[in-house]
């Protein structure tokens, strides 16, 4: 009968119109805000696009600058600039190639961004949960950072050469791309000045200057830095590895640590601090985050890495601006320096309020996404954990030119003098790595994060210094982890959306049941896009924020209007409840179809005109001064150009793309999964179409981890089909959006805690209420005890604040006279019903009470009044009632004559027909199948009539996946959020305080280590090598000798395209002083290299 009503249901469910409720029903203002400012893009886009095709002009759109000098049209003269890693060009609105090329950059933009929605909230198969697995994590990290990255070791200077030829990695500012801070600044442009210098031997034992392959932390050493820790970062989310959390933790510190050591760097070398320079890096840091918050309708802290580098960079920023005139000297930086310091202290190392104070204007305690406890609570963590790392960064960087000398000096030395310092310097800091890793690496997650501040800087010193021990060393990098640093920013931003899903908490599946060939697939897309997302930020910058203030200022405010203008159309269009595709269509069309008459109307005449000329030298060329081709060329274009035909298509063709994607969204919607979210109640219908699968528990997996875990060496009982079982789910259509999944602890407390549970019935339902209770924590609930009593009450509290309670009632009558006590109570003002009632029996009634006509009919008239109470409890008083159907009986096993005699199979199947014929089924508001989790185990039944008490764990489960729509949603009380300021520890701040200390009077850019060496290599000492450090530095950019302060020194080279441009300037260096102090007479990109990308 249960079999019957569940295929009925499901029938009746396949019929309907799974998308009734609307396709954007569920989606944010921003959300379809970003819907109609996009589709008005790529109507326009492919408006134009079919113009130019129908003229014949579409050859033409990347040659008109052939009759100009100056390339003003946004795009590369050879391919339009389109994805060749050229560097764009300004915007002109007068040229129509270069307003296409912003309108294809952005339609390109865009349709990742609608890629990303689909994949979050109508994916083609459900999202999945993590897993995680020791070995394979760890595997997967030696295969690609050791093998595969150890496999493309090449030498730098092969790297250089292979990017020269990569459209891959010559874009647009090259070098840093993940915008995290920046390893590879400004500054490189003195070490290209420094190659002059290398076939000169300076005094004092001074190695010739290095060139940029092989610099202390030149580029391609720190973009592999970047790759490897950015390949397990990934790795950690997409296993959800918290076993491996205090080693993340570090690599975040590293990144932190990169923005204060970039961003100073580059003002130093290029005391720019134009508005321009703050826009272009905002503009890197934010732009996809900004796009990605609008389309998911999530917070800005939810991607806490982007508002945590743009909060360090503008410290770095005022820090270096206040004074710049005397940044040259020698000690104003470091005094400013230590004034950071101080305040650093204060605001995270003192419990004083000063913290909520100056943070407070931006942050409440208001639960938002990605901050649980409120923006608050949450940007004080997350500040907290790194608010010393910006700080030693620019205190490397400050001593930076001195920690390249004392490499240099150090090799200058015999090789027995060398290796003695550079041996005394790496026990020391191998002593401290040891002494972190025996120590705040072994704490648990919560007591670790209170000391990463303090100690995480040990690893991220230790590593710079190893990893730059030799020359040799900084000469070679691994090519594949180079490719992996170049997009991090992309990479961990996009990892949200399109590689795992709601916001990286599940996986996203295009192969479902194939885990490994799906990581492949989703992978390679993921990649692609994130690398494709990263030039179009650039080439957008570019486009949009040229090197002009006021354009810059233009182009910011342009953008903030014409979202806002959305913005408010789409709240409009809310308000008034015609939210829905045809609505957004329409908009769409209107806006885009404006946008392109107004392209038309500004470049289309002198796009015409150029295209004219350029044919016209053709023609010449070819013909001499013979005119007729030309005329008759002309009149051919004038013709087409003037045609309904060419003019009236365009919109036509445009509106049927958004037509087209329009119906794929809607196609997504109907047939596709959902985000993941509560079950809605459709599920009834399936949630106990299950079965249980065979595990083998003697596969390799399982025999790695009890090895590991247990010292176990081999199993002893191990069979061919599996020796254990997992209930599973059979799989159901995506459209369903039933994407039922085992619930934790974790899980049912959200959707239990504060709510009673009253389970009602014989010793089925009890068994039941144990597998409840041992999800819920309990673990030992309903373990075999037979000094225990059998038939009894049990009461627990879960939590400490949720009654879960179980009354025994065998019979039928028993559980009505339960039910009418609690309906009667409830009457009174003072008693509050339960609000989920589980009921189950049969078998009692079916074995004591079913004997005579007589029994029957009464047992019939006590279950149609039970059916009443169960309705009233739930129309009267907003119970959920669960009817729980007796489970499979092995007639075999049954124990006494008078069982085997009234409680078999078939007798208790025909008890279930009455129980449904007397209307039980119907009165529930749901119903556990028993027999649909039994009948495949019921030769496990030892008694005939219970099962092994794990063989529950699947009514449970299914009754847990049934709360989603049996409960309303959960009256979640407001958390109070821990105490800003409660992290805090004075002592470990002025434990910080000495070492940055140490960095700035001691010259050190490794806070002290570096006089180790001192010790047995005389010469070397950081404090001593400060005059010789800047001295060849001095003259060349006309800057007064290193008595008045330091210029600057060489620092790590830049990125890309930077290397090339800046080497071809190093002949002007004499007077970069001046071209310093005029930033628009320069391309930002080019003097930022890796900081800005």
């Amino acid at each position: 009968i249960m079999g019957d009503q569940l295929n009925e249901a499901g029938a009746t469910f396949l019929q309907s119109d799974n998308t009734s409720t609307g396709v954007l029903n569920d989606a944010t203002t921003t959300t379809i805000t970003i819907a109609m400012l996009f589709g008005a893009i790529i109507f326009t886009t492919a408006s134009l696009a079919a113009r130019l095709w129908l003229t014949g002009m579409w050859t033409w759109r990347n040659n008109t600058t052939s009759t100009t000098t100056t390339n003003n049209n946004g795009y590369s003269d050879s391919n339009g600039g389109r994805m060749t890693g050229e560097k764009s060009q300004p915007l002109d609105t007068s040229s129509l190639p270069s307003i296409y090329c912003l309108l294809y950059y952005s339609t390109v933009f865009g349709l990742i961004l609608f890629y990303s929605y689909i994949c979050e909230n109508h994916p083609p198969y459900f999202h999945e949960e993590k897993t995680y697995d020791r070995d394979e994590f760890f595997f997967w990290t030696i295969l690609v950072v050791v093998f595969a990255g150890g496999n493309s070791i090449r030498r730098n200077e092969t790297i250089k050469m292979r990017s020269k030829q990569s459209t891959d990695s010559s874009n647009g500012g090259g070098g840093d791309r993940n915008g995290r801070g920046h390893t590879n600044n400004g500054s490189s442009r003195l070490q290209m000045i420094n190659e002059d210098d290398q076939t000169q031997n300076t005094q004092n034992q001074v190695a010739p200057p290095p060139s940029p392959e092989n610099e202390v932390l030149n580029r391609y050493q720190t973009e592999e830095w970047k790759g490897w820790m950015q390949f397990c970062f990934l790795l950690y989310h997409y296993m959800h590895a918290v076993e491996v959390y205090n080693g993340i933790r570090v690599f975040i510190t590293c990144y932190v640590w990169m923005t204060g050591f970039g961003n100073f760097s580059f003002f130093y070398v290029t005391n720019d601090y134009s508005l321009t320079r703050v826009l272009q890096m905002l503009w890197r840091l934010n732009f996809l985050v900004f796009f990605l918050c609008m389309t998911h309708g999530n917070s800005y802290i939810l991607y806490y890495i982007c508002p945590l580098h743009t909060y360090f960079f503008l410290m770095v920023y005022v820090v270096m601006a206040i004074g710049k005139e005397k940044n040259y000297t020698k000690w104003w930086l470091r005094m400013k320096l230590g004034v950071c310091a101080l305040i650093i202290n204060l605001l995270w190392d003192t419990d004083t309020g000063i913290f909520e104070f100056v943070h407070r204007l931006f942050l409440s305690d208001e639960p938002v996404t990605g901050a649980t406890m409120g923006t608050a609570w949450e940007w004080y963590f997350r500040s907290f954990l790194d608010h010393w790392s910006t700080l030693l960064g620019m205190v490397f960087a400050l001593n930076f030119p001195i920690v390249s000398l004392f490499y240099r000096k150090l090799e200058a030395r015999s090789r027995h003098r060398q290796w003695m310092g550079k041996t005394a310097m790496a026990a020391g800091m191998i002593f401290a790595l040891c002494l972190w890793a025996r120590g705040p690496l072994m704490y648990s997650k919560i007591p670790y994060n209170s000391t990463n501040p303090y100690f995480g800087f040990i690893p991220l010193l230790s590593y710079i210094y190893l990893r730059n021990l030799t020359p040799r060393m900084r000469s070679y990098s691994m090519e594949l982890l180079h490719e992996i640093g170049k997009t991090t920013l992309e990479t961990y931003l996009m990892q949200h959306h399109i590689w795992l899903t709601s916001n990286s908490k599940t996986i996203l599946v295009f192969v479902p049941g194939w885990p490994r060939v799906n990581l492949t697939l989703v992978t390679f897309i993921y990649v692609f896009l994130s690398r494709k997302l990263q030039k179009l930020t650039l080439l957008l910058r570019g486009m949009l924020l040229p090197d002009d203030n006021s354009t810059c200022i233009n182009s910011m405010v342009g953008l903030a209007v014409t979202i806002a203008g959305f913005y408010c159309t789409a709240f409009l269009v809310e308000g008034v409840a015609v939210t829905n595709l045809l609505t957004v269509g329409m908009v769409s069309m209107v806006s885009g179809g404006l946008l392109y008459q107004t392209v038309l109307d500004s470049s289309w005449s002198a796009y015409l005109k150029s295209v004219k000329e350029i044919k016209l030298k053709e023609l010449t060329d070819e013909y001499g001064d013979d005119q007729s081709e030309m005329q008759e060329y002309s009149a051919e274009l004038d013709e087409k150009n003037e045609s309904i035909y060419t003019k009236s298509c365009p919109p036509l063709i445009g509106a049927m793309v958004l037509c087209v994607l329009g119906f794929t969204w809607n196609g997504f919607a109907f047939a596709g999964a959902s985000a993941v979210g509560p079950l809605p109640p459709r599920c009834d219908a399936f949630v106990n179409d299950g079965l249980w699968i065979p595990i083998d528990g003697c596969d390799e997996s399982s025999r790695g981890m009890a090895y590991r875990d247990f010292g176990v060496a081999s199993y002893g009982t191990c069979a061919p089909h599996g020796n254990s079982y997992v209930w599973a789910w059979r799989e159901q259509l995506a459209r369903t959006h039933c994407r039922f999944s085992h619930r934790s602890e974790g899980k049912l407390k959200q959707s239990l805690n504060r709510r009673e549970t009253v389970f009602i019935g014989d010793s089925m339902t009890r068994y039941v209420y144990h597998a409840s209770v041992r999800a819920m924590g309990i673990n030992e609930s309903g373990d075999y005890d037979a000094t225990g009593p059998k038939h009894a009450d049990i009461s627990n509290t879960l939590w400490g604040t949720t009654p879960f309670n179980f009354k025994w009632a065998p019979l039928a009558v028993d559980q009505l006279r339960i039910l009418k006590d609690i309906n009667r109570n409830a009457e009174g003002s003072d008693f509050r019903p339960p609000d989920l009632i589980l009921l189950g029996g049969g078998a009692w009634d079916r074995l004591h009470v079913y004997a005579t006509d007589e029994d029957r009919q009464s047992h019939a008239a006590t279950l149609r009044e039970l059916g009443r109470e169960m309705q009233k409890a739930q129309m009267e008083y907003g119970a959920a009632v669960v009817w729980f159907i007796p489970t499979t009986i092995n007639s075999q096993a049954l124990n006494t004559e008078e069982k085997r005699d009234h409680m078999r199979e078939e007798d208790m199947e025909a008890m279930r027909a009455v129980y449904a014929r007397n209307g039980i089924l119907s009165s529930s508001s749901f119903v556990i199948d028993g027999p649909a989790f039994t009948s495949s185990r019921v030769v496990e039944s030892y008694d005939g009539v219970h099962y092994p008490i794990r063989v529950y764990d699947a009514g449970a489960q299914i009754l847990f996946n049934a709360l989603d729509w049996l409960l309303p949603p959960a009256i979640v009380e407001p958390a109070t959020p821990p105490r800003v300021g409660k992290m805090a520890n004075p002592n470990l701040g002025l434990m910080m305080l000495i070492l940055v200390l140490i960095g700035l009077v001691g010259f050190d850019g490794f806070l002290g280590f570096s006089y180790l060496a001192s010790l047995f290599v005389k010469g070397v000492m950081p404090r001593d090598l400060y005059v010789e450090a800047f001295s060849a530095l001095h003259k060349k950019l006309g800057i007064a000798g290193p008595s008045r302060g330091p210029s600057p020194g060489p620092m790590p080279e830049p990125s890309g395209e930077d290397q090339p441009r800046v080497r071809s300037r190093k002949k002007k260096a004499a007077t970069s002083a001046n071209t310093k102090k005029s930033p628009r007479n320069r391309n930002v990109d080019e003097e930022i290299a890796a900081l800005l990308t």
